[in-house]
């Protein structure tokens, strides 16, 4: 197959299916951040907020701009994979890595949507290749571009971290590379990416390292069965990427533990990166509520080794899973995802018609605020509605960096509330009147926010803490 032609087809296939995807809620709150553009955020480094920045001045404040951002991103690690499997196995074995890597699961429609990963991936990826042209030529100058590579990945994606024990443990094992624990490039290298890092560091400093309280309390709310976590976990591991390639992820790893003194080098460095990031987020799963998608950098070596095995059974059960795992996916989002009957026909154009929406309270009502329980949602809501809005103090440690509304005697608030009917009764004490809005207003293909939204109109604030 002609790789080319290939890389046309998924492209065209990703713009032509991106319609039919409106903005998630992910990517709702990344675009908050990139209009409160900061060192670093509550939950990540600050790349994707810079990139959807530079992405929505060039091409607009639109979904396209998002759909457009994503397919690049992806390309451009596309392009990384094809030529780390090139110097690594040869031209062949790279475009095949090239074909696989996009159509798995998370690869093909995942990349759809403009997410931390996809630039944190960009730099995972070069990174690996400035490595193998530092270790095929031997000249220490490639380790001051690497470190800058492996600092833009950190400021992507805490993920990144996982890279420096990967590299050590390749020069470690790698007995001809060794010599490189004496030289000075590495530490410079090291020093340059923390360097570029640091921003992050001094933010979370000044906060009292709110990310890292933010990850603890996620991990505190995840339910306490750890075998069930895990085998939840590896199950979401196996729907995004496959079985076959999951098996060849956990045969890197053997490799590294049993076999790491006959296998080849090649072969070596592909067990080296994969294992640190795998085992990493198997250790967290049984604690933390894993994101299918966060070991994806774990899968690149495993996609490599499957390429150059030259087992045609082996690549065609790998394309056979994708595919169908592919099919069976779009097939429910695009065709059989449920939609309220009131949204049927329109629910593509509903979006478009929150500003109006948010127009007609604001000449309805006396200063009037707009609050969501949900960072998400927030984040849709003003986008589309092209509205402030706010939360509640207390609620989300990202919005109480963010300015808060004095909220007076007498003022109106329309409250969009998410997976939470208990606030309606905690609403009605603090309000002279609470009426729940009949229609739906905003449509997206995301968790259950189409489906278990409520808007609350509440008139007259009498006092009181809002929830």
């Amino acid at each position: 197959m002609n790789l080319s032609l290939f890389l046309v087809g998924a492209t065209i296939f990703r713009f032509v299916v991106g319609k039919y995807f409106p903005l998630i809620g992910d990517e709702a709150i990344y675009w908050l951040w990139s209009n409160h553009l900061d060192l670093s955020y509550v939950g990540h480094p600050p790349m994707i907020a810079y990139f959807i920045k530079g992405l929505t001045l060039i091409f607009g404040q639109t979904e396209s701009a998002f759909r457009l951002g994503a397919i690049l991103l992806v390309t451009l690690v596309t392009i990384l994979v094809y030529n780390i499997g090139k110097e690594l196995f040869g031209t062949k074995v790279g475009a095949l890595s090239a074909i696989i890597f996009n159509l798995l699961p998370l690869f093909l429609g995942g990349s759809i949507f403009l997410v931390p990963q996809q630039p944190f991936l960009l730099f995972w990826a070069l990174s690996i290749y400035l490595f193998i042209q530092l270790v095929k030529t031997g000249r220490g100058t490639w380790w001051y571009a690497l470190g800058v590579s492996a600092g833009l990945g950190l400021l992507s994606d805490y993920i990144m971290i996982l890279f420096f024990p990967a590299v050590g443990l390749y020069l470690i094992l790698n007995k001809s590379l060794r010599f490189w624990w004496l030289k000075k490039e590495p530490y410079l290298a090291a020093i340059i990416s923390f360097l570029l890092f640091s921003p992050v560091i001094i933010w979370n400093i000044n906060l009292k390292f709110t990310s890292l309280s933010f990850w603890a309390d996620r991990a505190a709310r995840t339910p306490p069965h750890p075998i069930q976590n895990i085998l939840s976990f590896l199950a979401m591991e196996t729907a995004l990427y496959t079985p076959i390639i999951l098996a060849i992820v956990l045969y890197l790893i053997f490799l590294l533990v049993r076999k790491v003194k006959t296998i080849d080098h090649n072969i070596l460095l592909l067990s080296c990166l994969t294992s640190p990031v795998f085992l990493a987020f198997l250790a967290l799963s049984p604690v933390l509520d894993v994101g299918g998608h966060w070991p994806a950098a774990a899968y690149i070596p495993a996609i490599l080794f499957i390429a150059q095995a030259n087992r045609r059974w082996l690549i065609g059960t790998t394309l056979v899973f994708a595919v169908l795992i592919n099919c069976l996916a779009f097939s429910y989002y695009l065709f059989l995802y449920p939609i309220p009957k009131e949204l049927q026909g329109k629910e593509f154009t509903i979006n478009k018609q929150l500003p109006e929406f948010i127009n007609a309270s604001n000449h309805k009502m006396r200063r009037i605020f707009f609050y969501a329980n949900n960072l998400g949602l927030a984040g849709l809501v003003t986008f589309h509605g092209k509205a402030k809005v706010y939360m509640a103090a207390g609620r989300e440690e990202q919005f109480d960096l963010w300015e808060r509304p004095e909220v007076q005697k007498g003022d109106n608030i329309i409250y969009f509330a998410l997976r939470e009917e208990s606030l309606y009764e905690k609403l009605i004490p603090l309000f002279k009147a609470v009426k729940i809005e009949p229609d739906k207003r905003l449509f997206t293909k995301d968790a259950d926010i189409l489906n278990m939204t409520n808007i609350y109109y509440c008139y007259g604030y009498k006092g009181g803490i809002l929830p």
